[in-house]
Formats: structure tokens, C-alpha cells, sequence
């Protein structure tokens, strides 16, 4: 069997590090000789050592004070060794567990000179580059098959067509368009796509996308949508809570109502950040013109997090009430709905869950907004009729244009869902 690395370790050094790296590389699906998965009872240490040395293509050596006493360590360490010298290439992988370059030094120059992987940065940095230098070139579509067999999900074969649909279908994703309306997606975890790994990743994430996003625009999952079905949908598929954790702007564009304080469970962290002080400057995510306030000054935060602070930012009444169910940016949208069906919604008991003091500054800011979305594409009968064409002052609400608001609430009802 050829391995992927052999890992040359203290003992002392497993309970700690070496077990943990070891099982996290493995879950990266890379065969690892480690003597407590590859040795079992009856097995000659001496000869198992060696078919793991000479089978590896590289040799991860955990540098620590531990592993500086240890004979047996230093005799795996030199077979590595004098295998780069035969091969002439590099393929000592070295991590220095708590030694610094002196240490290092003192024990071993030519060691010193590698460039080396710190357990100090965290495990997670250790595997992303063990990764990286151990699978540099493997097909972008394998890397995405492996990362979709390590979510458990069961992918087709690399020959099959489905995968140049995920590859075409993240080139959107790359640069999505605004008109295409497609809502529950997320930037790609690797823009640049630098490496055969980050492409493959990054098709893995276009196939989970696809998957969640076509649920969530199956189960219109929006502003209206009670904070506890959100909840459920975003643990419910694999990497979606991974992936709005990493875009809380985009989570908070897509359901704004997960911002409020007692909605926010697994990402108060994400939303305090964005309200915090140093964020305020950060800009409008929403990209239509100068935003209004009831002191016509700057606003006291960015508008994605204004209804999480204590005075909404200090942006109006209008603007809340038109933003919650009409926002978006350059790439991403909020909603289908527009402000009259939000209107409808915000008045039936299916928005009794929001709080009241945001439900009523919703209802008073869209009522006194001057100018609506128009929604004469969908309605098209007296009451809009009426509503449009006249001055408000000679606005009359005879019984035709009363049918036709009831006829019109009934759709918009309909379109909603509401109960």
C-alpha cells in the first residue's frame, strides 16, 4: 500500500497533537501511516516502521522537546533523510510543536532551514497546508469528490456529466447577476482559485449550493419566514451553517429577521461585530443612493445591522420598512416580495413573531413612504387603478375600488402564503 505521509512523532506528543493530526488528516481522505492506525497485535514494529517510511510519499516529522530525546524518533527521521538524498526531493514535512529556529538548530541545521509548519497557528492552519503540499496537483473534481464524501453525501463518478454542470454552474456563482434572482447563494470560499485544491473546493461548495438554494427558494425562505424554520433549514444542510457563518452580510441580506436580539442563536458574535463601532464606517450594503435619518445626520451603523441596534441605526421609519422587504447589493436580493404584499404579511397574524415595536415601525414606515415598488405587473384592476393614476387627494374609496383591494389582498395572501 502506498501511503501519503508517515508521521514521526514522540509519543508523548499523540494525546496532545499527533492523534488529533493524524485523524483530521485522514478525514482530508489522505492515507496516513500512524502507528496507531497501521499497527495491530502480531506486527513486527521494526519492519511496519519501515514499509510506512518507504512507503510514504512524504514524512511529517512533529518537531518537539519531546521528540529531541527520542532515539527511536531520530532513527525514522534520518530514513527520511537519506530518502530525500536518494529521490533528491523534498519530502520532510516538518512542524515545530512548541521548539522555536534555535531549538531547531541546536538539534538539527539542515532541519532548521526548512521551511516549517507552527502548531502555534492553530490545528486547522496545520492541515490546510499539509493539504496543500501533499495534494498540489490532484483534479480539482477528485478534491471536490473527496470534500463531498467527507460531508457524507454521495456524489456520482468523476466521468459523469453532472460534474461540467457544477463546474459551468460556479462560474455564476463566480459572478453572479442581480437580474438572475437567485437567492440562498454565497461567494465561493476561494475567488482567485489560485490552486487545482481551491477549485476543487469551490465546485464542492457550487454542488451544496445548488442543492440548499433550490430549497430555499422551494420553501421561500425570506423576511416572513419565522426565525425558528431559518434555524432549522440552516443546520439542516451539510456546510450551509459553515458557509453563512463565513458571510453573516449575505445571511443578514438574505433574512434580516435573524439580526434582531432573541433571533440570532450561533451568530450573536458575527451581528455585534458588524454593529460594532469601528464597523458603522463600513459602508451601505444596500447600493441605491444616500439613506435617510430622523436626524439627518450620519447613521449610526451599517444599514445590514440596523435592526439590531438600539435606535435602528437612527435610520427612518421609510427606510426600514421599505429595506426589509426590498433590499439587496450589487449581486445579491432579499425577497420577491413586494411592499404591498410585505404590507399585507406585516398586517395578518403570520408576522405576530416579530416584536411588536418592529412590526409597528415596519407598518407606520411603509404607510408613509411616498412612493412604493409598483406593483402593476401583479395587480391590475380598479383599486390599483385608482391608486395610481389620481392625485392622493382625489383618491375615493367607491365599492369598486374597495373589490379591488380585497381582490388584491387576496392575491398577494396567495403569493405569501399567508394563512
Amino acid at each position: 500500500m502506498q501511503y501519503d505521509a508517515f508521521i514521526c512523532h514522540a509519543s508523548e506528543d499523540k494525546k496532545d497533537f499527533v492523534r488529533p493530526l493524524s485523524e483530521l488528516l485522514q478525514q482530508q481522505n489522505l492515507d496516513i501511516w500512524y502507528d496507531e492506525f497501521s499497527l495491530t497485535v502480531g506486527d513486527s514494529l521494526m519492519k511496519k516502521i519501515d514499509e510506512g517510511l518507504s512507503k510514504s510519499r512524504f514524512g511529517i516529522v512533529v518537531l518537539s522537546p519531546n521528540f529531541f530525546n527520542k532515539p527511536w524518533a531520530k532513527r525514522e527521521l534520518n530514513g527520511l533523510t537519506t530518502r530525500e538524498m536518494l529521490e533528491k526531493r523534498n519530502l520532510i514535512l516538518p512542524i515545530w510543536h512548541g521548539v522555536t529556529a534555535h531549538d531547531v538548530a541546536l538539534y538539527s541545521p539542515p532541519l532548521a532551514d526548512k521551511l516549517a509548519i507552527s502548531s502555534a497557528n492553530g490545528i486547522n492552519a496545520v492541515i490546510r497546508e499539509l493539504t496543500r503540499k501533499i495534494k498540489p496537483d490532484e483534479s480539482p473534481l477528485i478534491v471536490a469528490r473527496d470534500y463531498l464524501l467527507h460531508l457524507k453525501l454521495d456524489p456520482p463518478p468523476i466521468s459523469d456529466e453532472w460534474w461540467l454542470d457544477m463546474v459551468e454552474y460556479k462560474e455564476f456563482l463566480k459572478f453572479p447577476d442581480l437580474n438572475a434572482q437567485k437567492r440562498w447563494i454565497f461567494p465561493l470560499p476561494y475567488p482567485n482559485e489560485d490552486r487545482g485544491w481551491e477549485r476543487g473546493h469551490n465546485i464542492a461548495s457550487t454542488a451544496l449550493q445548488l442543492d440548499w438554494s433550490f430549497e430555499g427558494e422551494e420553501l421561500n425562505i425570506d423576511p416572513t419566514t419565522h426565525p425558528e424554520i431559518v434555524h432549522k433549514f440552516l443546520h439542516r444542510w451539510p456546510g450551509l451553517y459553515e458557509c453563512v457563518r463565513l458571510n453573516p452580510t449575505v445571511l443578514a441580506l438574505y433574512v434580516p429577521q435573524l439580526t434582531i436580539p432573541g433571533f440570532d442563536s450561533g451568530f450573536e458574535d458575527l451581528f455585534d461585530e458588524i454593529l460594532s463601532p469601528s464597523k458603522q464606517t463600513s459602508d451601505k450594503i444596500f447600493s441605491y443612493g444616500k439613506h435617510k435619518t430622523i436626524d439627518n445626520n450620519d447613521p449610526l451603523c451599517a444599514d445590514i445591522i440596523a435592526l439590531r441596534h438600539p435606535t435602528f441605526g437612527n435610520y427612518t421609519e421609510e427606510e426600514l420598512g421599505y429595506w426589509y422587504f426590498n433590499a439587496h447589493d450589487t449581486k445579491y436580493f432579499r425577497s420577491e416580495a413586494d411592499t404591498f404584499e410585505g404590507l399585507v404579511w406585516l398586517l395578518s397574524d403570520d408576522s405576530t413573531w416579530l416584536p411588536q415595536k418592529y412590526r409597528d415601525t415596519f407598518i407606520k414606515g411603509i404607510c408613509s413612504r411616498d412612493q412604493w415598488t409598483h406593483p402593476g405587473h401583479r395587480y391590475n384592476n380598479s383599486f390599483m387603478q385608482a391608486l395610481l393614476t389620481k392625485p392622493r387627494k382625489q383618491f375615493k374609496f367607491t365599492k369598486q375600488v374597495k373589490k379591488g383591494l380585497f381582490e388584491i389582498v387576496e392575491q398577494a395572501k396567495n403569493n405569501m402564503a399567508i394563512r
